[in-house]
């Protein structure tokens, strides 16, 4: 969890108030918002944003071969 506070002069603009707090996900996913959050209720946010957007893999069985036809 990074909280970053170097924007651009136009997202300077669109931000009001709070802080900004960017994610980046196990998966890759990168989100922002600007909420007046403790950083423990910025790690929950993370939390709940990788459980939404980076599901587990289900796929159980042997891993040989997978692409094979």
């Amino acid at each position: 969890m990074k909280n970053l506070k170097k924007l651009s002069r136009n997202e300077l603009k669109t931000v009001t108030a709070g802080q900004v707090w960017i994610a980046e996900t196990r998966c890759g996913l990168t989100a922002t918002t600007t909420q007046d959050w403790t950083p423990q209720q910025a790690a929950e946010w993370r939390d709940r944003v990788e459980a939404i957007n980076c599901p587990t893999p289900t796929y159980s069985g042997p891993s040989n071969n997978l692409a094979a036809n």
